[in-house]
């Protein structure tokens, strides 16, 4: 099971259910790395999640069940309108292996498959591979369909997804059904390419397609680094050219082995900042009167200080 089953059984088991069980499909999944999942795919390996881990501190097992497929459901005795029973096959058993599981509720999260056939019975709707209706993004009326006026957006056009992702595709949505009654609208768009302003612009007063959201196109400042083929280990292409540390080595013993000598107005004025030194090291040496006071009166105080403590040590006569 997905995030939503490891919802469901915390929440069973929070509410104080006696027993919880979680029916998967699939056999356990191996603890090392399988192949089908090679690095840096999400590994298909054994985890145990944090509803998991509770239900097996409070009633002492593993609440799933592996490899078992939904026969049927049988009502309850007591009252018929209610499940009473799971008949359940374990895949790959010899016999059938044919169970009876008693259940008082049953909860079915199988992940989504796509819009309800109900909606579209005829199948006069084209469907993608996934089985969501086709329709653009940002224009949201769907591909194929004998009606101008039919939209579709949110899980049933792109699949399950975040719940703020179909909030703003369907708040999108209106604006393009508010566009299509009345020739404009004063509605935002709410697509989430409109929320990066450093890559899309918003659409400027004007504008022949009112309300549609433009691709920034920036002027780059520098050339961006190319990127090898291994760059999901991080590694980048080493620049074309180095400069190599051979190179300023022998650059500069060259310019130690320059046969040119220095003139005499060099010399002097190399000479000249030598004579200097002792001057400054004099001036930087010599301390500013305010801080000699400062210092003294400190010292006068102590000694006054230690006096003063010494005649109260005294014993008295």
């Amino acid at each position: 099971g997905g995030d939503t089953a490891v919802d469901c059984i915390a929440t069973a088991v929070r509410l104080g259910a006696k027993s919880v069980l979680q029916f998967s499909r699939r056999d356990e999944a191996p603890k090392q790395r399988p192949h089908h999942t090679p690095w840096p795919c999400w590994a298909d390996t054994y985890r145990v999640d944090y509803a998991h881990s509770e239900v097996k501190s409070m009633h002492g097992r593993d609440p799933r069940e592996y490899c078992v497929s939904t026969k049927a459901f049988k009502p309850s005795a007591q009252d018929p309108s209610k499940v009473g029973a799971v008949i359940a096959n374990h895949v790959g058993a010899e016999g059938g292996g044919v169970t009876e599981y008693p259940a008082e509720l049953v909860i079915l999260a199988m992940g989504f498959t796509g819009p309800d056939k109900s909606v579209d019975p005829m199948g006069m709707l084209q469907r993608d591979a996934n089985s969501n209706f086709k329709a653009t993004y940002g224009q949201y009326q769907t591909e194929g369909s004998p009606w101008q006026n039919l939209f579709v957006c949110g899980d049933c056009r792109r699949g399950a997804s975040l719940v703020v992702t179909a909030i703003a595709e369907g708040r999108d949505c209106a604006a393009r059904v508010d566009t299509f009654l009345m020739g404009d609208t004063a509605l935002p768009r709410c697509a989430p390419l409109a929320a990066n302003p450093t890559y899309f612009n918003m659409p400027a007063k004007g504008d022949k397609e009112a309300n549609l959201v433009k691709r920034f196109n920036r002027r780059s400042a520098r050339k961006p680094i190319q990127v090898s083929e291994a760059f999901e280990r991080g590694l980048l292409v080493e620049p074309a050219t180095m400069e190599e540390p051979e190179a300023e080595t022998k650059a500069a013993a060259a310019a130690a082995a320059s046969p040119m000598r220095p003139s005499a107005a060099q010399a002097a004025k190399a000479a000249a900042p030598a004579a200097a030194a002792p001057a400054a090291v004099a001036a930087e040496a010599k301390v500013p009167v305010w801080m000699a006071v400062g210092f003294g009166g400190m010292a006068v105080m102590n000694v006054a200080l230690l006096a003063t403590v010494l005649a109260l040590a005294r014993p008295r006569s």
